[in-house]
């Protein structure tokens, strides 16, 4: 484990020194897999698939958070006598239930949802599916979609995670420095069966900081990359590298202002707070470090005891500053596009309230938030009730019908596959292509009806 953590501290501090590959490649606007190369050796076909990869953003919180008790799809579109028995908080200022709209779809939710901004709510869903468990124990099986998660020689019989899974997948288009996932707050994840550090953004700060300030220097070395190479290539390169060398050249200025910027954002950092995280994780993606960042945003906790629901309102109006401060960071970044967001927890919460007035654990029904440019703003799936005895008990994800992803009870997505299915349509919209996808994960299918055409 020491030698884990030491090697990627290594490699952190490798990338983020002055002359590094990754800062190199943010002042030239060439991908590390280029630079890495000889020549026109470097823009290998691989490279180009750089263009179509989207890093990946998922905040994990093994507590189980209520985000399924909130979010649009929980709230009855009409006046059904079932849905009408899901409980929700009643507090001031949450206002149940709110009207507002995913893009041009009309929605109802807590009225925190509401609060985000309209160009993000444009490329926003919220999926529902099963976990099938209730243990928080079971936190790494679920990222694993209980064992649906190949590894690489396409085994079933391994430890794969989806982090590691969409990382082995996009990291050498990407040009990225770590094939691994990286972890700057939430819960521990793994890789290839061994923990992942979290490495904190007041830790991070401190490697970053030092070396991202030397812009002349790092502008000279860039316009005599631009000078060696660019003849060269359009001289010899073939009309894709030469596309591909137009595309990812940047002027001067740009350069320059990006590499302020970056200075600047990682010296705002002043805490390891989600908002923080955020922040270093746009940072990081500026330096191209890791094709998947892991994070924690908390929407109400493991909260069987909250008998008033206060902790949930609370924790989830304050889930939508963080949500905010990471769109914010990315549209400054001008990382909007590249980018897919969502969470996964090992299980949702129960949307009738026991005993206590709190919540308990619930693997039938899970609820994420997406987004990213080739999400389609909505809501995936749906509730069906849980009745013991003729009486509402407790709901659960029903089946999904793939191609437009509304609840289907005959759908051809079972809500047994609802779990895997979501996997294999986030890996869709990272730009995986499907014949990888349906090699590394096992049954279920792509959500089409998930994501725009």
């Amino acid at each position: 484990m020491k030698h884990t953590i030491a090697r990627r501290t290594f490699l952190l501090k490798s990338a983020l020194s002055f002359g590094s590959l990754p800062m190199q490649s943010l002042v030239t606007g060439l991908p590390v897999s280029f630079l890495a190369g000889t020549g026109l050796a470097g823009l290998s076909n691989r490279a180009f698939a750089a263009d179509d990869y989207k890093y990946l953003i998922v905040s994990h919180m093994r507590t189980g958070d209520p985000i399924n008790a909130n979010m649009p799809g929980t709230y009855p579109a009409n006046n059904s006598d079932v849905l009408s028995n899901i409980d929700h908080p009643d507090a001031p200022g949450f206002k149940v239930p709110t009207d507002f709209k995913l893009g041009t779809v009309d929605v109802k939710a807590a009225a925190p949802w509401a609060t985000l901004p309209n160009d993000l709510r444009a490329r926003m869903g919220f999926w529902n599916h099963g976990t099938y468990v209730n243990a928080h124990t079971d936190f790494q099986a679920v990222r694993r979609f209980n064992g649906a998660v190949k590894d690489e020689k396409f085994s079933l019989n391994s430890k794969e995670e989806f982090d590691g899974f969409i990382s082995q997948e996009t990291a050498t288009g990407l040009g990225c420095v770590l094939k691994e996932p990286l972890s700057v707050g939430g819960n521990r994840i793994n890789y290839d069966g061994q923990a992942v550090p979290i490495f904190e953004p007041d830790a991070i700060k401190g490697l970053f900081a030092s070396n991202a300030g030397n812009i002349e220097r790092m502008i000279k070395a860039r316009d005599h990359f631009v000078d060696r190479n660019y003849r060269s290539i359009k001289n010899n390169g073939t009309p894709a590298q030469k596309k591909f060398f137009d595309r990812m050249v940047q002027s001067r200025q740009t350069a320059a202002t990006v590499s302020e910027e970056l200075s600047s954002r990682v010296s705002g950092i002043n805490g390891d707070d989600p908002a923080n995280q955020a922040k270093m994780i746009v940072a990081l993606i500026q330096v191209n470090v890791a094709p998947v960042y892991t994070f924690g945003i908390p929407f109400g906790g493991d909260n069987h005891q909250d008998n008033d629901l206060s902790d949930e309102v609370q924790e989830t109006t304050k889930a939508m500053e963080y949500i905010d401060t990471l769109w914010k960071e990315l549209k400054a970044a001008g990382k909007q596009n590249d980018v897919v967001v969502t969470s996964l927890n090992p299980f949702g919460r129960t949307l009738l309230r026991n005993s206590r007035g709190g919540r308990d654990h619930n693997g039938l029904h899970h609820g994420m938030f997406v987004f990213g440019q080739a999400i389609k703003p909505g809501i995936v799936g749906g509730l069906e009730p849980v009745r013991t005895g003729g009486k509402v008990t407790e709901f659960k994800a029903s089946a999904i019908q793939s191609n437009t992803g509304k609840a289907r009870s005959n759908g051809d997505i079972p809500f047994e596959e609802t779990l895997v299915s979501v996997g294999k349509t986030l890996a869709k919209a990272v730009g995986i292509s499907e014949e990888r996808i349906e090699k590394r994960l096992d049954g279920g299918k792509i959500i089409k009806g998930a994501l725009k055409s």
